[in-house]
């Protein structure tokens, strides 16, 4: 009886241990290809088969005489948005050539830690909001305080969401758009996709604009493969598409992505109890 008990528990370790190691699990990354390696390599340590198959890049974009104006004016806003790492590369390497020195009374935010460090790389500290999105910086109270007739430049790509513009507006704070790139789909994307083997155990998704562009990709088996997204309106997206599995990471960090999978992982294939 003893042993018995002894065995069993001992199978139920191995197991937990089996499942949050997330060995063999077949996982898409569609990050783009600058930013995928991080978790890639995190979700590998774990034990997890990991395909990149990024399914947007991003292409610089020429500045038009509107903002190169707004480069020169930095001084004149209140406060600067930063919705991605390569919205930061792009527009502090431009505005570095305008500006030796950053003016002081600006306040920088950061969409995420990942561009927060981009910016601290420029000797520039950015509040970054608990929920890495639109949502948690609205939430934010350097935003919710601003008054009318206050400004706000942000440092985007062409075509990204207008949610944080649309709600300021409503407090009448001026919103100035700085479009430093435009995003497409990757050209060898279905190539990567048709060379795959073995359906994938599950896919992560980090935007509204990947989750389109995965729909088109894989086809009849988008709604079959389960799916990992980083907020709530990911999830409502992917839902109202029909996907069948949806997993929700708190953010886009790699261990966020990687614990979110693991608690997934353990509700899989195995129903063990005491």
């Amino acid at each position: 009886m003893l042993q018995t008990a002894y065995w069993h528990k001992a199978r139920i370790k191995f197991w937990r241990r089996f499942m949050a190691n997330l060995a063999g699990l077949n996982i898409i990354n569609t990050r783009p290809a600058n930013r995928a390696q991080p978790l890639t390599d995190a979700l590998m340590q774990k034990g997890a088969l990991v395909t990149d198959i990024p399914l947007v890049e991003n292409i610089p974009l020429a500045l038009s005489a509107e903002h190169r104006q707004y480069l020169l004016n930095l001084d004149l806003y209140d406060l600067v948005f930063v919705v991605s790492p390569t919205a930061a590369k792009l527009g502090l390497a431009l505005l570095s050539d305008y500006w030796p020195q950053w003016p002081i009374a600006v306040q920088w935010l950061a969409i995420g830690e990942a561009t927060a460090e981009v910016l601290h790389q420029y000797g520039l500290q950015a509040i970054v909001p608990t929920q890495e999105t639109s949502e948690g910086l609205l939430q934010l109270p350097c935003l919710q305080q601003l008054q009318q007739g206050q400004k706000m430049l942000v440092l985007r790509g062409q075509g990204g969401r207008n949610l944080v513009r649309d709600n300021l507006q409503q407090q009448g704070v001026k919103v100035d758009y700085l479009d430093l790139y435009q995003r497409q789909v990757p050209i060898n994307s279905q190539q990567l996709w048709q060379q795959q083997k073995n359906s994938p155990d599950l896919v992560v998704i980090t935007s509204g604009e990947i989750l389109q562009s995965w729909q088109q990709l894989v086809g009849e088996h988008f709604s079959k493969i389960p799916m990992v997204v980083i907020s709530k309106r990911l999830v409502a997206m992917a839902k109202a598409l029909g996907v069948m599995q949806v997993i929700t990471a708190s953010s886009t960090r790699p261990e966020d992505i990687v614990h979110a999978i693991q608690q997934w992982h353990k509700g899989q294939t195995h129903d063990i109890s005491e």
